[in-house]
């Protein structure tokens, strides 16, 4: 059965940006939504970050979509990764790997879930979908790329919603709908 992950980035929580409008938007429709809150940025580490997934892991089937914010999409993957899931879609939101803002505070953490070798990904994920801006404040255009590439994935491109969140206007997201 198809159900929702929605998984929310570094010094986030579960019900910021666009996070809480879209887990209830699916959920009227009926859909089991799995949106937690991931320990950040005390805790903020890969086992920790799996450890709330975990909770839901038997939940994951081939069919199940995950909507990932900033940092959170390297974390699924390498998650998938880790324990050879297969899912159905990826639908990445300003999502990079292995490239570092320059803010030591941010940089330290996120750098925990870096994967080295992403191309086994294409394998376990059917669709791979990156939603990114030309104007990201925090991710440079050329690293939202290359992770885009990276995965093989359909790129969606906009010139000015910044990180796609709150302080970009984002507290609903209406455009990712028709990507679900």
């Amino acid at each position: 059965m198809k159900n929702y992950f929605i998984i929310h980035g570094t010094f986030g929580h579960n019900k910021e940006n666009w996070f809480g409008w879209l887990e209830d938007l699916l959920k009227a429709k009926g859909y089991d939504v799995y949106n937690f809150n991931y320990p950040t940025p005390e805790g903020h580490n890969f086992e920790n970050w799996s450890k709330v997934l975990n909770t839901a892991k038997d939940k994951i089937t081939e069919e199940s979509v995950f909507i990932c914010h900033s940092s959170a999409p390297i974390f699924l993957i390498k998650y998938c990764l880790t324990y050879n899931l297969k899912i159905a879609k990826l639908i990445a939101v300003s999502g990079a790997n292995n490239f570092e803002v320059g803010v030591p505070e941010f940089d330290n953490i996120n750098k925990l879930m870096f994967v080295k070798d992403v191309s086994n990904f294409k394998n376990l994920c059917k669709e791979r979908i990156c939603f990114y801006s030309k104007n990201d404040p925090y991710i440079k255009l050329e690293a939202l790329q290359d992770f885009a590439k990276s995965i093989q994935a359909q790129e969606v491109v906009y010139d000015k919603a910044g990180h796609f969140n709150a302080s970009a206007g984002y507290t609903s997201f209406e455009d990712i709908i028709k990507y679900l």
